[in-house]
């Protein structure tokens, strides 16, 4: 995003002064000097998370991907494109000169198909815009990624997708527990404002409009029993540990099986007399 190029240009900065201490050179002036600078970053970036069990290839390879995407003025992207990508419109006029359909508007592709005339089209969810806008590929292209957001209950959010299924998530946590009687945690609500408001900005939508466009899912998802082992749930499995339920410990698997007991006295057979 435009307004990070000053904080990509710093660190940089700093990478080249370490590098290259007595390079009087700066990268910012000069792309030679600036492509083999930021190629040995990425390398080391990446050596830097393997040595810490951090996985980025995947990362790597939808960057690459996403240049693929992105192509030239001349460029069909429709082949590229596949389903759940993250996707914007185009901001270009059109080769006749027209406008663009539509605003920068960011969402995912949640169909595929080709018109009988060969056009490519596809079905786009845009979070609190609209939950399945047909449009042509070529008016398309790679979305701007959303920025890693830290939230105090479920972690760090790194993508769209993962923000958009967070806040399902936080939602349902939260339907529970008001449906249980319980009060309500405050720093999950914390958190699902600022995924909703940060969702927003990147699509174009607003919260309350990405809330309502998710709520058959939360609802759904909230009466859908947690999976889990069968019986007890875990504190009642804990608590039947702690607390034996009678006075006698339960048989071990190698204790003699019990038989059916003989009454104390069996009758006697009639002897028969002649």
């Amino acid at each position: 995003m435009p307004y990070l190029d000053e904080a990509v240009a710093a660190a940089l900065d700093a990478y080249q002064q370490h590098l290259l201490p007595d390079e009087s050179d700066s990268h910012r002036d000069d792309p030679q000097l600036a492509e083999p600078l930021i190629e040995s970053l990425i390398e080391q970036l990446a050596r830097y998370a393997d040595g810490r069990a951090l996985d980025v290839h995947g990362a790597f390879a939808e960057l690459h991907q996403r240049h693929l995407d992105r192509g030239g003025p001349d460029h069909d992207p429709s082949y590229n494109f596949r389903l759940g990508a993250e996707v914007q419109f185009r901001q270009e006029r059109t080769a006749t000169g027209g406008k663009p359909r539509y605003p920068l508007w960011r969402g995912f592709i949640d169909a595929l198909a080709t018109s009988p005339y060969g056009e490519h089209h596809c079905t786009v969810r845009i979070p609190g815009v609209n939950e399945g806008l047909h449009v042509t590929a070529a008016e398309l292209e790679p979305a701007d990624s959303l920025l890693p957001l830290p939230t105090r209950t479920a972690g760090v959010v790194c993508d769209a997708r993962n923000a958009e299924s967070t806040i399902v998530d936080i939602a349902v946590r939260l339907k529970r527990a008001a449906n249980n009687g319980l009060v309500a945690d405050e720093q999950a609500l914390t958190d699902l404002a600022q995924l909703t408001i940060r969702l927003g900005q990147w699509s174009g939508g607003q919260p309350d409009a990405i809330m309502r466009h998710l709520y058959n899912r939360i609802m759904h998802a909230a009466h859908t029993p947690a999976k889990g082992r069968p019986g007890p749930d875990p504190a009642a499995r804990l608590a039947a540990t702690e607390f034996p339920q009678g006075p006698t410990p339960l048989p071990s698997d190698d204790s003699p099986t019990t038989t059916r007991p003989k009454p104390n006295n069996p009758p006697r057979p009639h002897k028969h007399r002649p």
